[in-house]
């Protein structure tokens, strides 16, 4: 059983910014692996930070976390316009993981951020609470990579059909990302393919390949 004072010691760490931003990393990852209100209270804490990508994962963490308690904070930051659209994206993106359908109207608002990456990130997330209302009681699927995910995984199973959903810039970006999780979770050649494919037009939220940067 881990103590109060050892959360504090890995907090303290995680709010240092004087510590490599490596160590705050672990510090960030381990408490979220232990959880609870302290570890919650710590990575809250260290929204004031000046590292956009650190921001970014803890509002990952704590969305990862599925704890309600961490909603208050996440709605902050999903509505601090001062914060990087990044860290924002994020947030709303962690309110939807974290699943509490009380945050589904202030979710909807914001689908229509000038923002477009915190707009399609709500946009998301508001589907992945309507989702899991549709299904509720029954049990969610457990992808290989213990993540909680924007969308869960299509049923469908065919390679070649996922692929034409992922690209098709006519279907729902909820639809999309389904198709792209379930392709991730099939892994393969032919799936790696398909996820290496360059969708057109692209969205804020389905970047190109690496390989669409070449010279």
């Amino acid at each position: 059983m881990v103590t109060e004072q050892e959360v504090e010691t890995v907090g303290r760490t995680l709010v240092d910014p004087q510590q490599p931003l490596q160590a705050r990393f672990r510090a960030l990852f381990t408490l979220r692996g232990l959880g609870g209100p302290e570890a919650i209270a710590w990575i809250s804490r260290t929204f004031g930070d000046d590292s956009a990508l650190l921001k970014h994962e803890l509002a990952y963490c704590l969305g990862q976390m599925q704890d309600s308690r961490a909603i208050p904070v996440l709605v902050d930051v999903l509505r601090d316009t001062r914060q990087e659209p990044m860290v924002r994206h994020e947030a709303g993106e962690a309110l939807g993981a974290i699943g509490n359908p009380e945050v589904l109207e202030l979710l909807k608002q914001y689908s229509t951020d000038p923002v477009i990456e915190v707009a399609e990130t709500c946009q998301l997330a508001v589907r992945r609470l309507e989702w899991l209302q549709q299904h509720s009681g029954e049990p969610v699927a457990q992808g290989p990579y213990l993540s909680v995910d924007p969308a869960p995984p299509a049923e469908e199973r065919d390679v070649g059909r996922l692929r034409e959903v992922l690209l098709d810039e006519a279907r729902p970006l909820f639809d999309r990302y389904r198709a792209m999780f379930a392709l991730r979770d099939a892994g393969g050649e032919e799936a790696a393919l398909a996820l290496a494919e360059e969708p057109r037009p692209r969205t804020a939220l389905i970047p190109p390949p690496p390989a669409a940067f070449a010279p």
